[in-house]
């Protein structure tokens, strides 16, 4: 089961729905800017990003990020605690309340066809939607979001040829380019699909794909134009985790 922190955001997101996801055993935190959410996503220790009604266009980034990492649930339109307590009969009479649906279910969010009428969902229901979707098991992602001055950039996990420790951070080398975080190659591995990465040595990761050869005589890996050392402690995983026939 994924984390049970929960990251509200949205205009006027009633206090209702907060107390009711508490009494359903989630921790709700609300994010004073895009940039303080984006930073407990990438730690890696929040279960989903519940998105509710419009927010400004600076969140933009954040949601693409949870979207990307299938940890976002994005409702349009909440009914209110009064009209709740009619129950289907007053959601189907709908007196200005407009059709709640968010992006598809590829991500792990609600659907049209999940729910189909012209209402808004109910406490209940999006209550229930929210435990249905941390009950998921994590899905595996393709891209990760890193911090760049004020923007978080996009990069591809294809393009990642490895990980290098620098000082008290980490250095993800992509491509021809360099980009600095502020994290430990333990932790970024505990963020990193497992099948995608290894740990080489005590200073470097390598993705497992952007290996060109291994030197069993010089204890090398060769990843792009680097020879990386192996360590004799981690040269076992590696040889494990390679199609050796």
């Amino acid at each position: 089961m994924k984390s049970n922190i929960l990251l509200l955001v949205g205009l006027g997101v009633p206090s209702d729905l907060t107390e009711a996801l508490i009494r359903a055993g989630m921790v709700v935190q609300r994010p004073d800017t895009p940039m303080a959410a984006a930073l407990s996503l990438l730690r890696n220790d929040v279960g989903m990003l519940l998105v509710l009604g419009d927010v400004e266009p600076e969140w933009s980034d954040v949601v693409d990020a949870a979207a990307a990492r299938g940890e976002l649930l994005q409702i349009e339109n909440l009914l209110t605690v009064q009209e709740s307590l009619v129950g289907r009969v007053g959601r189907n009479g709908s007196n200005g309340s407009n059709g709640s649906h968010s992006a598809n279910g590829s991500n792990g969010h609600a659907s049209d066809d999940d729910y189909g009428d012209a209402g808004g969902m109910t406490l209940e229901e999006v209550v229930a939607r929210v435990q249905e979707s941390m009950e998921r098991p994590a899905t595996s992602f393709d891209h990760i979001y890193t911090k760049v001055g004020n923007k978080l950039r996009k990069v591809d996990l294809d393009d990642v040829l490895y990980i290098e420790v620098e000082g008290k951070y980490s250095a993800l080398q992509v491509n021809e380019r360099k980009y600095n975080v502020k994290a430990s190659l333990k932790d970024l591995l505990q963020k990193l699909p497992n099948e995608r990465f290894v740990r080489v040595s005590r200073n470097f990761v390598v993705n497992l794909s952007r290996i060109q050869h291994i030197d069993t005589f010089q204890y090398t890996v060769k990843v792009g134009d680097v020879e990386i050392p192996i360590s004799r402690t981690y040269k076992e995983e590696l040889m494990r985790r390679i199609n050796l026939i």
